[in-house]
């Protein structure tokens, strides 16, 4: 399987060589010396081992750790960096674990931030700890206080701002990155450092799309947050069936051309499920009331839809709906981050290859999502962050999921049907831009893909910061082309 090649390159040094990144039992005992009381490492056999070594792709789920390390405190990171350093163990930091590539997961040592999940406002700005999810962001809506973030509760907020961060408000308020105002990350000798416009603004800057793991390690984060107790949001969720693709695309695109003021935010997906069932899928919301909501989507309406769910909700309930959950399941990603609209051959092509899709004896389904862009998530130029495609129409993942027990043959018939989808719609739409948050691990030119014209830049980066290159996976910034 491909994640083994990709697990367990973070730490690689010459020292790995020798040991093979497996140190002696004195090692493991130092290990537990030098971190606080507060931290728990797990080592195989231990009872609670398997429950915090798996991560959420099962796809990689072969891949065991030698151990994970729950790290109760930034100083305890620091502490795993410079042991991992000493000992030549390759790690992997793990905030929500959900890396479709495996990248939070590794045959050496797990550095775990989850327990590091503190959500603190502190007047318009929210404080969180590098192992902070999306759910630990919703249980603090009492404050009131929100910052553009992703769909799935368990999805750490690390990953997804280091790689951009889009979700239901980013035609809204921006990117997850964008609303970042200072970060904390340790660095490959173990220090401790502040990211911000003031300081250090040059990882700052790479902080805010050029991905996790790339730099060090973020043990936490500074969002400038939006006001949002006094708001009313409706939601909508409505499907179609295949047929109506074209239709839908094209009032989709009257609805989010009308919208100056950016309230809207949704997704469209394209779907066959493992039973054979089809659909294409409107789901979003609306800032403002459901009488405003329909007078917009009312042609929508009028395609016959097979489901209609339309609620005026305050914000948070209405987040809530929104939420998606990730299944522990295998899981194949690929993307493409367009610079125009889809035309109605395009679409044809999208329908066509759901309608024909092969689930085979494993019943697994396929799938093109696409995230709708613009508004406030366009407004910076591409260089003022590290990431680039702020030209988007969309965010387009073609996947599918399967059973961790499926055959081998069958799970290469199922990824040859996304690589036939991706190169089709990379052809339609003149683009090879990936979302470096749906990190796809057989993708060619990946530096061009996720990062454009800001890769060189990431690269500088990269060997001011981590000179050693001690930071490492198949992907890394620096890396070259796996072949």
């Amino acid at each position: 399987m491909a994640g083994a090649a990709l697990a367990g390159a973070y730490g690689s040094s010459p020292a790995a060589a020798a040991t093979g990144g497996h140190p002696e039992p004195a090692a493991w005992r130092e290990l537990r010396r030098i971190v606080s009381p507060a931290a728990r490492l797990y080592r195989p056999g231990d009872q609670d081992y398997p429950a915090q070594a798996t991560a959420n792709n099962q796809r990689y789920a072969s891949i065991r750790p030698a151990g994970v390390l729950s790290c109760a405190s930034p100083e305890d990171v620091a502490a795993a960096v410079r042991w991992c350093a000493k000992h030549g163990v390759p790690f992997a930091p793990r905030s929500g674990g959900h890396s479709y590539a495996g990248y939070s997961t590794t045959s050496g040592l797990v550095i775990s931030l989850r327990p590091i999940r503190q959500v603190v406002p502190r007047e318009r700005r929210l404080h969180l700890g590098g192992g902070a999810t999306n759910s630990d962001v919703y249980a603090a809506r009492d404050a009131g206080l929100y910052f553009p973030g992703g769909r799935c509760p368990g999805v750490g907020v690390a990953g997804l701002t280091l790689g951009g961060g889009l979700g239901f408000n980013d035609r809204k308020w921006g990117l997850t990155c964008d609303r970042l105002v200072e970060t904390r990350v340790v660095l490959s000798d173990g220090t401790l450092v502040r990211a911000a416009d003031n300081e250090n603004s040059d990882l700052f800057w790479a902080c805010r799309g050029g991905a996790g793991g790339n730099f060090g390690i973020n043990t936490g984060f500074v969002f400038d947050a939006v006001p949002v107790s006094r708001l009313r949001a409706t939601v909508f969720d409505v499907s179609f069936g295949l047929g109506a693709g074209v239709q839908v695309m094209d009032e989709v695109r009257h609805i989010l051309d009308a919208d100056r003021g950016c309230d809207f935010d949704l997704r469209i997906g394209f779907k066959r499920a493992g039973d054979g069932t089809t659909s294409v899928s409107v789901l979003g919301h609306r800032l403002g009331s459901e009488e405003a909501l329909r007078r917009v989507i009312g042609p929508l309406l009028k395609l016959h839809p097979s489901k209609v769910f339309i609620k005026e909700q305050d914000f948070w309930s209405a987040q809530g709906y929104l939420k998606g959950t990730l299944p522990l399941e295998c899981h194949a990603s690929k993307s493409l981050v367009p610079d125009r609209w889809l035309s109605a051959d395009t679409v044809s092509a999208i329908t066509e290859w759901a309608r024909t899709w092969r689930p085979g004896p494993a019943r697994a389904g396929g799938y093109v999502t696409l995230f709708a862009m613009g508004g406030s998530g366009n407004a910076p130029r591409p260089h003022e962050t590290a990431y680039p495609h702020r030209g988007a129409t969309f965010v387009i993942d073609v996947g599918t999921q399967w059973k961790p027990d499926t055959a081998p043959a069958d799970v290469a018939a199922l990824l040859e049907q996304t690589r036939t989808m991706h190169r089709k719609l990379s052809h339609h739409l003149h683009t090879d831009a990936a979302y470096v948050n749906f990190p796809d691990p057989d993708l060619h030119g990946w530096q061009h893909a996720y990062y454009g014209a800001n890769y060189e830049r990431l690269v500088q980066v990269k060997r001011r910061y981590d000179p050693a290159g001690l930071f490492r996976y198949a992907q890394a910034i620096g890396e070259p082309e796996s072949r």
